[in-house]
């Protein structure tokens, strides 16, 4: 009787080994969404940023929710503040731009993805000085380098100053591998 139990339980495990082992990823995009993914491809490509950080960025900021509205103004899927958003709009020649635009999905990707574009061309290439800037704003991050506080390297996380931009960056990297994982088409594209 014993032998048999324990074929039993053993036989279960195996089950939802395999289980786990076939459906994980689908289980695991139920959570992970990626809604918009052609357009955030699209940009992505057009701007030369990696779309699995995009995607990365959409679901800290918003999960994904283009009706998202912060507490501090910042509006849609990336999270952009209106003034940000009108300055963009000019630089990319964006007529009867208002901050409604940034509810607009396919706008605020657009919008997003061209000003992180910017932060990493002003931060010479550095996408971790860039994420700090997306998050607490380019003034704290100039300072900070020019200070010595924190120069970008993510090994020292731990000398950025505001502790919501560390674990902003901290979130942000992680959530980029799950991407990565999750949807293998994010990792295919040359940027």
């Amino acid at each position: 009787m014993k032998n048999k139990k324990t074929t039993r339980n053993n036989s279960l495990v195996l089950l939802l080994i395999i289980f786990t082992v076939i459906w994980h990823k689908p289980i695991l995009r139920i959570y992970f969404v990626l809604d918009f993914k052609e357009k955030i491809i699209a940009a992505s490509k057009q701007k030369q940023v990696d779309p699995a950080l995009i995607s990365a960025i959409v679901f800290v900021e918003s999960r994904f929710n283009p009706k998202a509205q912060s507490s501090k103004g910042a509006l849609g899927l990336m999270q952009v503040m209106p003034q940000t958003g009108k300055w963009v709009a000019e630089k990319i020649a964006l007529p009867d731009f208002t901050d409604h635009n940034l509810l607009n999905p396919n706008l605020n990707i657009d919008i997003g993805i061209w000003y992180f574009r910017y932060l990493i061309d002003h931060f010479n290439q550095n996408e971790a000085l860039a994420l700090a800037a997306y998050n607490a704003g380019m003034g704290y991050v100039e300072r900070w380098i020019q200070s010595k506080l924190w120069d970008g390297n993510l090994v020292q996380l731990e000398k950025i100053p505001f502790p919501e931009t560390r674990k902003y960056l901290f979130r942000i990297y992680f959530l980029k591998k799950v991407y990565r994982y999750l949807y293998p088409e994010l990792t295919l594209m040359k940027y």
